[in-house]
């Protein structure tokens, strides 16, 4: 800024002098001498906001002003002395000092205009520094606050799937046993090789919940079947990894454990317009409490919101003419 400043006062007033074209050469050399020399008090005196830097702007913009005074004085007994147009003597210092004033008169406002300028470009930098870093760590905050929800997964599964496998294995069911362990471990796959920010299909996220139902169809003999509904435009739609995962737990837990007689849990995925609806519905007997539901829901809505912002929703409640149904909507295009 500073040098371009000076090159732009340095060709203005060489333009000038074509209308003197006897002079031009003459004053070429001392304009391009005092411009060197304005550009270099600037510089200077960018040095010296350095040692000011942790000042208000209010102070900064006073230190300016009153900075200015002496260097438009200094840049000014230069430019006389580069062009000769005053001589000082010592009997008349006093004259020569007030002529030396009353021309800086003019450069005081150069020098002025700079500071401001100074000042807002390096505000405006840092602004931007500011707004750069805010972005990023509201980034770094959205990161780690997904990959606390997304780990947020029951651990009470892993405890009855060992319990099941224990019973199976008791009476004998190896081929049964041999089912859970590779469902186990085709979900496991699923849910801890990728990375939290990971995206799926809709397709990879449904034959997870599949395999995780597989084995609570284990746990609940008969008392549980599961039914897909996934239209094939959308099976390779990217969906955020387990979002359906608090929603199949929830069906599990509030809907078959407590249930006397079979329950159906029925997931489906279609498209509507232009956005995605997952839905997950059971017919369960005795619909959960809102107050009974847990975190699971709460942590849907916030990975929405972080991952999506307002283009996503999430709806739940009681199903007619009995269960619960939980849906989720989120736009096809990649967030």
């Amino acid at each position: 800024m500073t040098v371009s400043l000076w090159i732009a006062v340095f060709i203005i007033f060489t333009l000038r002098s074509f209308l003197n074209p006897l002079n031009f050469w003459g004053q070429f050399c001392p304009r391009l001498l005092s411009s060197i020399v304005g550009a270099t008090e600037c510089l200077l005196l960018s040095l010296a906001y350095r040692g000011v830097s942790h000042l208000s702007l209010k102070w900064q913009l006073a230190i300016g002003v009153l900075a200015s005074l002496p260097a438009s004085i200094a840049y000014s007994a230069v430019v006389d002395w580069v062009f000769g147009t005053l001589t000082p003597s010592p009997e008349d210092a006093a004259p020569y000092l007030i002529k030396i004033f009353n021309r800086s008169q003019f450069n005081i406002f150069v020098f002025m205009s700079w500071c401001f300028a100074f000042l807002a470009t390096k505000y405006a930098e840092q602004s931007q520094r500011n707004a750069f870093e805010l972005v990023e760590a509201q980034a770094l905050a959205a990161d780690a606050q997904n990959r606390m929800l997304r780990y947020q997964i029951n651990p009470h599964f892993l405890f009855n799937t060992l319990n099941a496998l224990q019973a199976l294995l008791l009476e004998r069911r190896v081929g049964q046993a041999r089912g859970v362990v590779e469902r186990l471990a085709e979900f496991l796959r699923y849910s801890l090789a990728r990375k939290p920010e990971d995206m799926v299909t809709v397709r990879e996220e449904v034959d997870a919940q599949q395999a995780y139902l597989a084995i609570e169809e284990v746990r609940f003999s008969d008392r549980l079947t599961f039914e897909r509904r996934i239209e094939p435009e959308v099976e390779s739609v990217l969906v955020p990894s387990l979002i359906l995962q608090p929603l199949i737990e929830n069906a599990v837990k509030y809907a078959v454990s407590p249930a006397s007689t079979p329950v159906r849990i029925e997931l489906s995925a279609y498209p509507e317009g232009a956005d995605l609806v997952m839905e997950v519905r059971d017919d369960g007997r005795n619909p959960p409490k809102a107050s009974g539901l847990g975190v699971g829901l709460e942590n849907i809505s916030r990975r929405l919101k972080l991952i999506y912002g307002g283009r996503a929703r999430f709806e739940h409640g009681p199903a007619a003419p009995h269960g619960y149904v939980a849906r989720i909507i989120v736009p096809m295009a990649a967030p």
